[in-house]
């Protein structure tokens, strides 16, 4: 009779219901004969964290709210685009960019939204449904009446295109690989099923096709099932919450033993059959487990929705001599503390339910069904896990129970999750720098312009592609990838005029950077000499040795190094609200010339993945790395034949340090300097080139200045270099 009940059973919750459910009117079976787990293990925790593109891959029913990887199911070649850059002087550089097309399934059930998705661990879709990395998404509910993806349709043809109906999937089209090592990443997603958490009560008849009643209270935040057949579905639920179930008039049902609430109903020993029409029949039978081989401590292991729906394990003790440790996993979303007390049940259940008997009753008794109590001799409660009928007697298969199984939730702490900062991109912010000396080797002359680009946005911002751009805006040629955010920020007053040959002490500005997140640091002696804070702002270069924080990313800045690598000239021409730069390499990106016209103004833009239209940036004369500096210490004076002489000291473009103590290297093809002397009303008197630092105005020339009553000279000094003149060195003479 037993192998009878389990194949009707079995095909009922496992496979088709037919007529199957009649044979069970009036008869009672247990959880031990109709859920008994098969051989075969079921889907592990971690399975759910682990994505796959295998065939035959079991797609989960997700109840509630889950963090699941789910199953590629669809995928084209990866699209490789190449991008050349080169110029005069450089071969040309190809490199190559990758992006995918996928589809993933997600559910065997329909499904509500899709929420967070992490790549490899990272956060790839914030809470606001932004993506970190640029990609075109579309999912697909999971609804019997679904149509096809159209991306899918034009790769396959409508024809052998499914519409995987009944299957809720994700489509990524144009999915950029460069930040996963351009390789389709492992991906999890927040599946949003059902509106807030889910009764227990649901997920059972959804699983049974509604052919079991299950009376609970209790609720998950989500619970992702999945097996060979739909037994297999409900294992853990099961096992977890130690449910019994029964059949009266076609309809089973369930509820926990541990947690029942029938009233004790007690058999004398007078009761028990022990023949049926003359023939003996089996003795009562007890047997205790030894308290040495059942657990004395259960870790539970779940999914926690306020760790980002990460593992985690809760474990129940149970005082005693047993040091057996048992562990029990629970695909299911919960909290921390319903997880403890799972788990203290489960170990006290056990406990308790290590006595077994086993006796033989009239078939008239009436005593109950599995799930219910009953009371031998006026002893302790017993459970019925089976009442099996046979021709003249009723065989009940019970267990021992404990009268203390209800428990409330226990408090307990999951942990604390490192959660990857979930943040818009917002618009980007676009800055230009044109260094005066290459920084590979900044005591050389530099041979090619030294132009950077550095973006910044919102806190979630992570990169931007650069490009061209025409003369109305437009985007033009890709120049390059902006791979990290720098440090950004505005002046929030007029930065005050200082010394370039000393340490400025006295002098402070406050600056305030693009987010409250960027950061700024001290530095000592040791690290301004190896090149630490050094930033520009305006148009002077400068270092800081003091980083005050202020708060909400605004810095009091002071100690400074002036008018580095020649930017002297723009000390005194500060303004408000001028940019501020950290200059960090590392989150900058070069700028090839083959992309700008030496000393001719220059646009470029930038589009992150938040920015509608493209951002531009302007420099009015990139290559300040190969033009010359301009002369110092211009000085002038009459000699004893009337002459007026000019003298200063070249400066180079090399040789920022002074190694030799002597002259700096020329780093020119020649020396040479133009010299242009004006009147003080602004008249061009004219102009010489000179093959030395000097130069003189002989003194019947200074005669006929004073006849045309000229009283003061303005010169100006430049530099001839290979590729440009040097800004003025200005001097004004009294004649």
């Amino acid at each position: 009779m037993a192998t009878l009940v389990l194949t009707a059973v079995g095909t009922a919750v496992g496979g088709p219901i037919g007529g199957a459910l009649g044979a069970l009117v009036g008869q009672q079976v247990d959880q031990n004969i109709l859920f008994k787990p098969p051989a075969r293990e079921g889907p592990r925790i971690q399975e759910l964290a682990v994505q796959t593109s295998s065939y035959g891959t079991q797609i989960p029913r997700i109840f509630g709210s889950m963090r699941i990887a789910g199953s590629v199911i669809w995928a084209t070649d990866l699209k490789e685009t190449q991008n050349t850059e080169g110029g005069k002087g450089r071969p040309d550089t190809t490199t190559y960019s990758y992006s995918a097309c996928f589809a993933v399934a997600l559910s065997s059930r329909p499904i509500r939204g899709i929420g967070r998705i992490w790549a490899d661990g990272n956060l790839f879709r914030g809470v606001a449904g932004d993506f970190k990395t640029a990609t075109g998404f579309r999912f697909f509910e999971g609804h019997e009446d679904q149509s096809r993806d159209g991306l899918i349709a034009s790769a396959e043809g409508v024809d052998a295109a499914p519409a995987y109906r009944g299957m809720a999937i994700a489509v990524f089209e144009e999915m950029e690989l460069a930040d996963y090592g351009n390789r389709i990443p492992s991906l999890t997603f927040e599946i949003i099923a059902d509106d807030g958490s889910i009764d227990l009560v649901d997920i059972v008849n959804d699983l049974s096709d509604h052919r079991i009643s299950l009376y609970s209270q209790e609720r998950l935040d989500g619970y992702a099932a999945s097996g060979e057949n739909r037994r297999a579905a409900m294992d853990p639920i099961v096992d977890n919450y130690r449910l019994s179930f029964s059949a009266e008039n076609g309809v089973i049902f369930g509820h926990s033993r541990m947690k029942s609430t029938s009233s004790v109903k007690a058999i004398k020993t007078a009761s028990y059959v022990t023949d049926i029409n003359g023939s003996a029949v089996a003795k009562p039978q007890f047997e205790t487990v030894s308290e040495t081989k059942i657990p004395g401590q259960l870790t539970l292991r779940y999914y926690e929705p306020e760790r980002d729906y990460q593992s985690g394990s809760q474990s129940g003790f149970r005082p005693g001599i047993s040091r057996v440790i048992a562990q029990q996993d629970f695909p299911a979303a919960i909290n921390a503390s319903l997880a403890k007390r799972i788990s203290q049940e489960l170990l006290w259940n056990i406990y308790f339910e290590r006595s077994s008997a086993s006796i033989e009753v009239p078939r008239d008794a009436q005593l109950g069904k599995p799930g219910d109590l009953v009371q031998l001799d006026g002893q302790k409660a017993w459970v019925i896990r089976n009442h099996e009928f046979r021709a003249g007697s009723a065989s009940l298969s019970l267990t021992s129970t404990g009268t203390h199984l209800e428990m409330a939730d226990l408090e307990s702490d999951g942990g604390r999750s490192v959660s990857n900062l979930d943040a818009t991109a917002g618009v980007t912010r676009l800055a230009l720098f044109d260094l005066p000396f290459a920084p590979q080797a900044p005591n050389q002359a530099a041979t090619s312009a030294q132009l950077f680009a550095i973006a910044a946005g919102g806190k979630g911002w992570r990169n931007a592609d650069l490009y061209q751009a025409q003369a109305d805006g437009s985007v033009g040629k890709f120049v390059g990838k902006l791979s990290s955010p720098g440090i950004l920020g505005s002046v929030e007053q007029v930065f005050e005029p200082g010394s370039a040959l000393l340490l400025d002490q006295n002098t402070t500005v406050t600056v305030k950077l693009h987010h409250s997140d960027m950061r700024l640091n001290d530095a000592d002696d040791v690290q301004l000499y190896a090149g630490k804070n050094v930033a520009i702002l305006g148009q002077e270069i400068i270092q800081f040795a003091r980083a005050e924080a202020l708060g909400d990313g605004r810095y009091l800045l002071s100690r400074f190094y002036r008018g580095l690598a020649g930017t002297e000239r723009f000390i005194e021409n500060h303004k408000s609200q001028e940019v501020f730069m950290l200059v960090e390499l590392a989150s900058a990106t070069s700028i090839s010339p083959s992309h700008f016209t030496l000393f001719e103004p220059v646009k470029f833009a930038a589009l992150g993945r938040d920015d509608a239209v493209p951002v531009l940036a302007e420099i009015d004369s990139p290559g300040n790395a190969l033009r010359p500096r301009e002369p110092v210490h211009i000085k002038s004076s009459f000699t004893d034949a009337g002459d007026l002489e000019l003298v200063w000291t070249r400066r180079s473009r090399a040789g920022s340090e002074w190694v030799d103590h002597v002259d700096m290297p020329l780093a020119e093809e020649f020396e040479e300097y133009l010299v242009e002397w004006k009147s003080s009303s602004g008249e061009s008197l004219g102009e010489a080139s000179v093959g030395a630092p000097q130069f003189s105005v002989m003194k019947s020339q200074i005669l006929d200045y004073r006849e045309q009553e000229i009283s003061q000279i303005q010169f100006n000094v430049r530099q001839r270099g290979q590729y440009t003149m040097s800004a003025a060195a200005s001097l004004t003479v009294s004649i």
